[in-house]
């Protein structure tokens, strides 16, 4: 249990927004953190915006994303929403649709969050971001709001990174990402397309005319396969396939696909092919349903929209039929992973399955094309970038920091957000000349893990989910999620059941209250004597 004795809090006015934890002179406030934002890779305070959009306070519950303003469009769209798997409202009728609220005031303030905030003072230092995904955008965003100069490189013709070029538009749409990149654009932030690391510049170039260099170079290269006996050729890779259709190809890819792979990008490239006009779409992978690396969500879609799946089982030959269709012979794969839970599948020798296809595409993982880049940088194995994991400093020379799927590997969008945000933390730290390890826990002393539901506001109301576009209507362009109405969106604010908020720690109150005065909602009082008061 959580006791006050001098402090009173509100539980329908407090969105747990801390200022009254920062205020208190006496050391005695601690914040509880609700689950939500402890699972959150960003530490969204999601209690926050959603009590504040179910108090009808929408532009304030916006305020309270100010520091992730330019990603909220993003991440209403894709984040995989972590928060909602530890909420506390599954106990009950289902979790808060959490990123379905946060699409939802990104939507409903379009406007507001082209406006670009206010940077720190010009600090005269300048820094170099290289690749402009998630990871890259995140980190030129966090410096450029501390006043350093950011200049962002990109090998593409536009920037956005796999944001751009590799989720579908029916997913997230381009106008999403060219949103986010204006707003950047808008804090100063420079791009410079066409310019590839290796190619057109070399990261001594970069180190030299630079204070500091942000390495999120990202892992889109494919990773190959190839069953015995089989032409590389007839095998076609999903994602060269979504970014051509991002471009705005159509290719011609037959009446039947075969998509081999269990990820969000094989989900992807299948809902792709059956928008390009194939008539049977299969997914083959290793992996048994439950244990599938794609999001739930996006796996049911797939079935809702005729994707058939062939789980446990692995291509062992490919033949070239007279007719132009490929033959695919399957063995059963009995397990994926070790006694350990390391991946280490374990393959029957006999072929237990065998289908045709027109096209095969290939989705079985990404890594970083990092050649070009000192040995000294790079994982021998893995071929990642190497990086201290607690403050991604490059072990190559000081002054150069790695960030996002080129440093963990393939991640999702929110994962690799975080990873630029907590580089740029050190790049910043550097440039000042400051320490970079202190403070890094989100558990700094001043919030701890403990929490408590608070009053049960709409017991009973059911989860209030998203439309979905109807399945004649869904083409490469229109989304299949729809956005929250208001009226919606303040019924499922009002399911939140605030498990967060202050509290007193070491009943060393004063009764100087700051903590009261500066409430932003006026949720805390002090207990005070009445003669004092």
């Amino acid at each position: 249990m959580i006791n006050n004795i001098n402090i009173r809090v509100d539980r329908d006015l407090c969105y747990a927004c801390g200022v009254c934890v920062d205020r208190c002179i006496m050391d005695n406030l601690r914040l509880s953190v609700a689950p939500c934002r402890q699972q959150c890779p960003l530490h969204m305070n999601a209690q926050g915006y959603v009590r504040l959009l179910a108090q009808g306070k929408p532009e304030e519950a916006l305020k309270e994303m100010a520091p992730y303003l330019p990603f909220i469009g993003i991440l209403g769209r894709v984040c995989h929403h972590p928060c909602e798997a530890v909420c506390e409202r599954t106990r009950q009728e289902g979790a808060v649709g959490i990123r379905a609220l946060k699409r939802h005031l990104a939507d409903r303030f379009t406007d507001t969050c082209l406006l670009a905030p206010e940077c720190a003072a010009d600090t005269g230092k300048r820094a170099v971001v290289v690749g402009s995904g998630p990871a890259g955008l995140m980190a030129a965003y966090h410096l450029r709001r501390q006043g350093h100069g950011v200049t962002v490189l990109e090998s593409e013709t536009e920037p956005g990174g796999c944001l751009r070029f590799a989720i579908p538009d029916f997913r997230l749409p381009v106008a999403e990402v060219e949103r986010t990149v204006s707003f950047l654009e808008g804090m100063g932030i420079r791009f410079r397309t066409g310019t590839a690391l290796g190619r057109d510049k070399d990261l001594e170039e970069l180190a030299s005319g630079s204070d500091a260099v942000v390495l999120a170079l990202g892992a889109g290269e494919p990773i190959r396969i190839a069953p015995s006996d089989c032409a590389p050729d007839l095998i076609s890779s999903a994602i060269d396939l979504l970014r051509r259709v991002k471009k705005g190809e159509r290719p011609d890819i037959g009446k039947s696909v075969a998509v081999i792979g269990g990820g969000n990008t094989a989900v992807d490239a299948a809902l792709v092919s059956r928008r390009l006009g194939a008539k049977e779409v299969r997914i083959i992978c290793l992996e048994n349903p439950s244990e599938m690396p794609a999001f739930r969500q996006e796996i049911d879609q797939a079935r809702e929209e005729g994707i058939l799946f062939e789980n446990c089982w692995s291509p062992m030959r490919l033949n070239k039929g007279k007719d132009g269709s490929i033959e695919i012979e399957l063995s059963r794969c009995i397990s994926v992973y070790d006694e350990k839970g390391c991946f280490s599948p374990e393959i029957e020798p006999v072929c237990g399955l065998r289908l045709k296809a027109d096209t095969i595409l290939s989705a079985i993982g990404f890594r970083t094309e990092a050649g070009y880049l000192p040995e000294a940088m790079r994982h021998p194995e893995s071929g990642r970038l190497a990086a201290d994991p607690e403050i991604l400093v490059s072990p190559f020379r000081s002054g150069i920091f790695v960030c996002g799927d080129c440093f963990t590997g393939p991640a999702s969008v929110v994962d690799a957000l975080a990873s630029g945000q907590e580089a740029a933390v050190s790049a910043d730290r550097f440039l000042r000349g400051e320490g970079l390890r202190w403070g890094r826990s989100f558990f700094d002393g001043s919030k701890v893990s403990c929490y408590e539901p608070g009053p049960n506001r709409a017991a009973g109301r059911p989860k209030i989910s998203p439309q979905q576009a109807p399945l004649s209507q869904r083409g490469m362009k229109t989304e299949v999620e729809k956005t929250l109405s208001a009226e919606e969106a303040l019924e499922e604010a009002e399911r939140c059941l605030s498990c967060g908020r202050s509290f007193e720690s070491n009943k060393t109150c004063w009764y100087c209250l700051p903590c009261e005065i500066e409430c932003p909602v006026h949720a805390l009082e002090v207990r005070m004597p009445y003669l004092v008061r």
